[in-house]
């Protein structure tokens, strides 16, 4: 049984409409009814009966109403009581990403300050190995990194993340070839490169694909970060290949072709370093339990 639940059956059981019910719930009508049933299986009986004027309290729904009703009001104190005391909380977290997190890490920061106003967040860009040292020596309290991870390190995964081939859209027509045809013909192409010593993890990736797939491409440019390798990219100087999440600050007439195959997958963990105390920290990642579902799905 859940507090939504119970918060549906009040509010149903006050205007006996699941139509008005769903709208006051900002849900839809099917929603509140599975929320209804679940409550209903949860409790052993049912708690409405539906007829020709709408919905009907059972004499079973009418004897638990008032008290559904005062939990209601008690878990809205709470929440009121909760948010009061929430705007009391202040420090300082510091948070790592990179290209592949920053949109949910963006989201997270966001929904932190929301509910925390009086703390500090600050996002810091890193590379993965700066991610792992920062967390070790408690710079960072958090931070986004591609799997494996550090044994002294906890983690959570939240993010699936792969390889693509970004091409210029005028020169190279998309729709006729496909990831093979590119692949194969990869060392007979113009390849732009990410200069290893600016991310040499991902640098690493890109070079496991290569081997296993036995490519050795035709480089003929290098580039120190993702941006200018897609401007470059896009004046039709070459192809290269970038993780997917690029595509959100990739410029007009660039596309991408799915790579596929070992190495061509990672995934994306939050990490933490749990020999370290950090109270913003847990309350961080308590907020991230509560609402997982609504992260796991950002592309």
């Amino acid at each position: 049984m859940e507090l939504r639940q119970l918060h549906a059956f009040v509010t149903l059981a006050d205007s006996l409409s699941y139509r008005e019910a769903a709208t006051k719930l900002f849900i839809t009508q099917p929603a509140l009814t599975k929320q209804i049933k679940a409550l209903e299986q949860s409790l052993g009986a049912p708690l409405f009966s539906r007829g020709r004027q709408g919905a009907q309290l059972t004499p079973f729904g009418k004897s638990l109403y008032q008290k559904a009703q005062a939990l209601v009001i008690q878990a809205n104190e709470f929440k009121q009581y909760a948010g009061n005391q929430a705007r009391q909380v202040s420090g300082h977290i510091a948070i790592g990403y990179g290209l592949s997190s920053i949109r949910i890490a963006s989201m997270l920061a966001a929904q932190l300050k929301k509910q925390y106003p009086s703390v500090t967040i600050n996002l810091e860009d890193m590379t993965s190995a700066k991610h792992t040292e920062g967390l070790l020596t408690n710079r960072l309290q958090l931070g986004f990194l591609r799997q494996p991870i550090h044994p002294e390190l906890k983690f959570i995964t939240l993010l699936e993340e792969n390889l693509v081939l970004v091409v210029n859209s005028q020169r190279y027509s998309v729709p006729e070839l496909n990831q093979a045809d590119y692949a194969h013909h990869l060392d007979k192409l113009s390849y732009i490169q990410i200069t290893p010593e600016c991310c040499p993890g991902f640098s690493r990736q890109i070079d496991k694909y290569l081997a296993a797939h036995d490519i050795v491409p035709n480089v003929i440019q290098y580039a120190s970060d993702t941006q200018t390798l897609l401007a470059l990219v896009a004046t039709g100087m070459g192809v290269a290949i970038v993780q997917r999440s690029a595509i959100h600050i990739a410029p007009e007439g660039v596309d991408i072709i799915d790579l596929t195959g070992p190495h061509a997958n990672w995934s994306v963990a939050l990490c933490w370093n749990p020999k370290i105390s950090h109270s913003i920290r847990d309350i961080f990642l308590n907020m991230l339990e509560n609402q997982s579902d609504n992260y796991m799905a950002i592309p």
